[in-house]
């Protein structure tokens, strides 16, 4: 029973991480796109005080820009540096490699997850949890982008899986705690965002409070690992493309990849982790 149930999973891993892969990299390429109209839009507003010659000039030149920028939003992005910043990292959709190991790296961690949950309920948050980390990696390391819409939406289906586990448990302690650990995940990684912009964008946020809630239904202690681990993992990848490539420091490393390696360590391994490093039981 158990060999079929991971068997089953990865296959379903495998479709999901295939359908999802082209989905993460056209939201992507969108929130780009919104970016940019955006900016331009916020430019011409700031260039219409001007009355002198310069001015109008200057106007009619964010003019052009936002009307550009308008035509170009659904175009292809293939002739955008701006689109295409970190491809070195991971290839685009039009390379066959992409899906495919999207698809593997899926398959892959939702058959872990049936081996390491068995067939119980709290197995659809996680693997829903799974599937968008890989997602948002790939496009991270692609685009430096984490697509809101790639977290809100699995959000919306890991919160109430969470609740009906809970609720099929008996276990809502453990509800809390994932709001805790949540909450706290939200509020340090504001902080840091607030505080450097320049280390990490906004996605960053919004994914590390994701993982602090559902990494943190497992214990409190395991969102901690999470983190630990994801950090650890950050400075070691950030070392290690800047020694590749030749970047230099203030070079923005993709940190959504380097999350999700820690949220999986903690999901498979949080519990001997934090008992190693705390002595306690979780």
């Amino acid at each position: 029973m158990d060999s079929l149930l991971v068997a089953g999973v990865s296959f379903a891993g495998l479709a999901i991480g295939g359908a999802l892969d082209p989905l993460g990299e056209r939201l992507a390429l969108r929130s780009r796109a919104e970016d940019e109209r955006r900016r331009a839009s916020e430019s011409a507003a700031h260039a219409t005080a001007p009355q002198s010659p310069e001015g109008r000039a200057t106007l009619a030149h964010v003019e052009e820009a936002v009307s550009e920028a308008w035509e170009s939003a659904d175009a292809d992005d293939a002739d955008d540096p701006a689109a295409v910043v970190g491809a070195d990292l991971a290839p685009k959709g039009s390379a066959r490699g992409r899906p495919v190991g999207a698809a593997l790296l899926t398959g892959a961690l939702f058959g872990g997850a049936a081996a390491h949950f068995g067939a119980h309920l709290v197995l659809a948050p996680f693997c829903v949890f799974f599937a968008m980390l890989v997602t948002v990696s790939f496009t991270d390391l692609t685009y430096r982008l984490v697509p809101r819409r790639l977290i809100y939406g699995a959000l919306a289906l890991i919160v109430p899986l969470l609740v009906a586990t809970a609720s099929v448990d008996n276990s809502f302690g453990d509800l809390t705690g994932a709001a805790i650990a949540g909450g706290a995940a939200l509020a340090v990684f504001f902080a840091l965002w607030w505080f450097i912009p320049q280390g990490m964008g906004f996605g960053d946020v919004r994914l590390a409070g994701t993982i602090g809630l559902t990494v943190g239904y497992l214990s409190i202690l395991h969102a901690y690992v999470a983190f630990l681990a994801g950090f650890v993992i950050g400075m070691v990848f950030g070392l290690a493309v800047m020694v590749v490539s030749g970047a230099g420091r203030r070079t923005r490393i993709p940190f959504a990849p380097s999350l999700g390696a820690g949220a999986v360590v903690a999901v498979f391994w949080g519990g001997q982790l934090a008992h190693d490093l705390f002595h306690t039981a979780t």
